[in-house]
């Protein structure tokens, strides 16, 4: 599962590396054109509330149902969810062309896509997200088995094809329409793929509406709404800003915060590599209601996120003048302090997901998602106050103080998720607290020197700093253990093998 992520997040990565240059290099007036299409994306992303809330709690509780035994109770909660999914692509895919007739444009400000071109892209763009939802269904299923990897491996395959199909898309400039045109033909080959891998190999996970009932689907409707929330909260705080700088500050300043955004995002992939991971093993040790084996892992992944999170913070900060040289030829376009503001709020976010990762994974995520959508709706207010007076960096001070309230919030849940006798301690993500004050103060420095400093000297200070913090974090947070573990799980493996002839 680690691997099959690793490689999801190597999508990931190409897609943040891949598309933003042609975008600007291939384009007239490159970057107000890629602001544009951030800014049309940005307004369907919502849906995701949908498939996030209703795939995610499938998958959790037909695992837990799996591995308690009861296989009836499992396929009946996955053809419930398959009628829920088919009724609300029905709805919405109707509905939806109603945007054919507003003027898109218009109201995002858009001056590089006329008005019937940018209404057909948006359609195309909600078509996408309803298919994909029964493709997240399909995929997110291996893991009942114990194959979650294999899901993983589909889904990144996908992406990758969609981003392939995308960036030759942009490279022809090609209009918006055919761009969101080529992501949803990447969806629909790759379900009926999906489809007949599921029939060759595991038949039991192959889809039936006869299994389910109206009762269940209703029984689905209040837990999965609690996974929309999470989404919907994503879509304020990643979605929510671009749609709120381009309407008050416009393209060029969406275009400056979203590529200032995407270069600690990719950072922060190596911490979502190992927090994603772990997850089908969490919701099938809270399954077997294992609950000192989930306490280990909950120790053990910690240390290894805490050691990772000043190395993708601080590390890709000082390395930024050198990722947007190289990445986008556009040195000037790196900004000191936006950046180290994001640095901030990356390493934040770090702590909160791994932590949030153990709330979602065990489908007891009610709470969370209702203090993370109330945060994540006053951020956006309050940045509506404070972005035209101030700028865009006003928003990343008030993003910051809302992932530290996420964080400390979620941090107590976790300790409820356990039984009474079974404690678990905050003490490293205090400990990780002071050592990042002490980090960011260091680097405060070479962070906003670098920006005249040859690039040289900025990959020789940003990789010095890295070791530095590498060493003093394997110490602090006691990785010697965690070592000592994958060791001996490796030498289990190989040892029956090496007797073999």
């Amino acid at each position: 599962m680690l691997a099959s992520i690793f490689t999801g997040q190597g999508v990931s990565i190409i897609t943040q590396l891949l598309v933003p240059p042609f975008f600007l290099h291939r384009y007239a007036a490159g970057v107000e054109v890629y602001g544009e299409w951030i800014a049309l994306s940005a307004t369907v992303t919502y849906l995701n509330t949908l498939n996030t809330g209703i795939q995610t709690y499938t998958a959790n509780q037909m695992a837990i149902d799996y591995n308690r035994g009861d296989l009836a109770a499992a396929k009946s909660v996955q053809a419930s969810a398959l009628r829920l999914l088919l009724l609300v692509i029905a709805v919405l895919g109707t509905a939806g062309t109603s945007v054919l007739f507003m003027p898109i444009g218009r109201w995002l400000g858009l001056s590089h896509l006329g008005a019937q071109g940018a209404s057909l892209t948006l359609y195309l763009l909600i078509l996408q997200i309803l298919f994909g939802m029964l493709y997240a269904l399909l995929v997110n299923s291996y893991m009942v088995v114990g194959k979650a990897h294999r899901g993983a491996n589909f889904a990144s395959a996908q992406r990758l094809t969609s981003v392939l199909g995308l960036a030759g898309c942009v490279w022809f400039r090609s209009p918006f329409p055919i761009l969101a045109l080529a992501q949803l033909s990447s969806i629909i080959l790759f379900t009926l793929v999906v489809l007949t891998d599921l029939r060759r190999t595991e038949p039991i996970l192959l889809p039936s509406l006869r299994y389910g009932s109206w009762k269940q689907v209703r029984a689905i409707l209040r837990p999965s709404g609690h996974f929309g929330l999470l989404t919907l909260s994503g879509f304020l705080t990643w979605q929510g800003p671009i749609l709120l700088i381009q309407k008050v500050l416009g393209p060029s300043s969406v275009a400056v915060f979203s590529l200032s955004r995407v270069v600690f995002a990719m950072g922060r992939q190596g911490l979502a590599i190992i927090s994603f991971s772990i997850g089908p093993e969490i919701t099938q040790l809270i399954g077997k209601r294992s609950w000192l084996q989930l306490k280990r892992l909950y120790d053990l992944s910690e240390r290894v996120v805490l050691l990772l999170i000043p190395v993708f913070s601080v590390g890709v900060l000082l390395l930024s003048p050198f990722l947007f040289t190289v990445w986008l030829h556009k040195r000037t376009l790196y900004e000191p302090s936006l950046c180290f503001m994001m640095a901030l709020i990356s390493a934040v976010m770090g702590i909160k997901e791994h932590k949030c990762q153990f709330q979602s994974s065990s489908n007891e995520h009610e709470k969370i998602s209702r203090f993370t959508l109330v945060v994540y709706a006053l951020m956006l207010i309050i940045s509506g106050f404070l972005i035209k007076p101030f700028g865009v960096l006003s928003l990343t001070f008030v993003w910051l103080a809302a992932e530290v309230a996420q964080t400390v919030y979620i941090l107590r849940l976790n300790i409820k998720l356990f039984p009474r006798e079974v404690k678990i301690s905050s003490g490293p993500v205090v400990r990780l607290a002071f050592a990042l004050v002490i980090a960011f103060a260091i680097a405060a420095y070479p962070a906003y020197a670098s920006i005249h400093w040859p690039l040289s000297k900025v990959v020789a200070v940003a990789v010095t700093s890295t070791l530095l913090m590498s060493t003093a974090s394997y110490y602090l947070f006691g990785l010697d253990e965690v070592r000592h573990v994958f060791q001996s799980r490796i030498r289990r493996r190989l040892v029956p093998t090496a007797g073999q002839p």
